[in-house]
């Protein structure tokens, strides 16, 4: 073990004399997410106070005036347009106007015989100012239609609850906490298993195909180390930087959206300060522990491969080709891992990566399950072992080190 262990200091030791590989390794996780965080946070909170600070451009038809009156009554929320040119589903399409309004003609006789009229409005379902006058649309007709019952009620000398038969009270069987878990923990596991495996294949070319390229592969073996202790250091090196980088990444997002959520209680007062404690509560020492047990196995199994397919590559090229694919498929199980419903499957416990990114994403939702965690746990343990056994076996043949 002492030869591995030396070989994991000089991989480390030769990685320190590169700034620059650090500094991208190391030092842009911690700085990427919180300047990522705050653009995104400012931009939104912009973009929703200017959509607010403004009155939705709505063209109204209305011979019967059963609308008109109420909707210029309200100049925060509304402003009635000349008709454009070339159209009102041109204007809607390139903002010039957010709706459009056609109130049915006949609509205030229908009002004096108590009758229902129609009203067809068009809007941009892609245009977030274009839904939000639609929105406005909706709340001032609840309004509306709440007048129009009342004076209905009192003109046949009736109490306004006749047209309220039933009052509904909600209770929230879960708190600001599970709702937090559940979105962070669709995500989480995606960009977990994507760091790491990308960390760990960045550097695994480097210290395997790559030293070849340098030559230096033969120096290492000319001396008086074991093959297979060579081997063992540097699939631990590649471990390492694999589980340094998802630390890293993870640690950095926590504490971006950690900021971002006290600034927005901050703003939002004490209401919503919940949704911090909230945060603090999913993010407990049992919670990140559980997931770090099984981050481990985890990156073993992606080491192995990878220091399987760099070793045996002639160049970084062929070794990047040959890795690449498996980006692919972490990607793609990770993204899949983030579909709603996902976890209802009940094949998924027993899917290799799969199952981690699930008992990941149960965790942080706080509905973990016992045997679903350890099935996950078990498997990708089973899977290291298997991976380590396989690429010390394949690689202390000569045909695999020395492949030209």
């Amino acid at each position: 073990m002492r030869g591995a262990l030396l070989i994991v200091k000089k991989e480390f030791m030769e990685l320190s004399k590169d700034r620059k590989t650090m500094f991208f390794t190391f030092l842009m996780p911690l700085i990427l997410y919180p300047l990522l965080f705050t653009m995104m946070n400012r931009l939104g909170s912009n973009d929703e106070a200017r959509r607010l600070g403004r009155p939705s451009r709505v063209l109204l038809t209305d011979a019967s005036g059963a609308l008109a009156p109420g909707l210029r009554a309200d100049p925060r929320h509304f402003k009635l347009v000349d008709p454009p040119e070339g159209g009102a589903r041109q204007a809607i399409l390139n903002q010039r106007l957010e709706l459009a309004l056609e109130v049915d003609p006949e609509a205030s006789d229908r009002l004096a015989r108590f009758e229902t009229f129609p009203l067809k409005a068009l809007y941009d379902r892609s245009d977030e100012t274009s839904a939000l006058a639609l929105d406005r649309l909706k709340d001032f007709l609840k309004q509306q239609d709440t007048l129009w019952v009342q004076a209905r009620l009192r003109a046949i000398q009736a109490g306004p609850q006749l047209a309220v038969p039933t009052r509904l009270e909600v209770a929230e069987a879960g708190d600001m906490g599970l709702t937090l878990g559940k979105v962070i923990g669709s995500f989480l596991p995606y960009l977990l298993v994507m760091m790491m495996y990308l960390g760990s294949m960045q550097h695994g070319i480097y210290v395997t195909a790559g030293e070849k390229e340098r030559g230096t592969l033969l120096s290492l073996l000319a001396t008086s180390l074991p093959r297979n202790q060579i081997i063992l250091g540097k699939l631990l090196y590649i471990f390492l930087i694999g589980l340094i980088t998802a630390l890293l990444h993870m640690s950095s997002m926590a504490l971006a959206v950690g900021h971002a959520m006290a600034g927005h209680a901050a703003a939002a007062g004490p209401g919503a300060a919940a949704s911090t404690g909230a945060l603090a509560a999913i993010a407990n020492p049992v919670t990140m522990g559980l997931t770090f047990v099984l981050m481990v196995p985890l990156g073993l199994f992606f080491s192995n491969f990878i220091l399987l397919g760099g070793i045996q590559a002639r160049t970084t090229v062929e070794a990047g080709t040959a890795l690449a694919p498996g980006s692919f498929v972490v990607i793609f199980l990770g993204v899949f891992s983030m579909a709603p419903g996902i976890e209802k499957l009940r094949f998924l416990p027993f899917v290799p990566v799969l199952n981690v990114s699930l008992a990941i994403r149960k965790l942080f939702s706080q509905q973990a399950s016992a045997w679903e965690y350890l099935v996950a746990l078990g498997m990708t343990i089973g899977l290291a072992a298997f991976m380590t056994w396989l690429s010390t076996r394949m690689l202390n043949r000569e045909s695999a080190i020395f492949k030209v």
